[in-house]
């Protein structure tokens, strides 16, 4: 029996992380990756400039949640602290707008 709940739990485990690497479109972790590089280098970045890297990897306002969803492990990857890399996804959510 317990090796039935282990085995279930490992199948499932599996199964997430096979999901989630079908589900990363590269052209959106790309943009999440060049926003993120974007902060490090420049933490004062309007949100225009990230809505710029957003309208260049042809990213619409619809995927903007996404993307942006991937850009605060980008940052924590980068050294940020969790605190700190909340404070610029306060910068990202307001170029959402400004994508068409």
């Amino acid at each position: 029996m317990k090796f039935l709940i282990i085995g279930i739990f490992a199948a499932i485990v599996a199964f997430l992380i096979w999901r989630s690497k079908q589900n990363t479109d590269p052209n959106e972790q790309a943009c999440a990756i060049e926003i993120g590089n974007l902060l490090k280098a420049h933490p004062d970045a309007q949100p225009q400039a990230i809505a710029d890297v957003f309208k260049k990897h042809v990213i619409d306002q619809s995927q903007c949640k996404h993307v942006g969803a991937m850009v605060m492990p980008q940052l924590r990857k980068q050294g940020l602290k969790p605190e700190d890399a909340r404070i610029l996804m306060g910068q990202v959510r307001g170029a959402y707008p400004l994508v068409p």
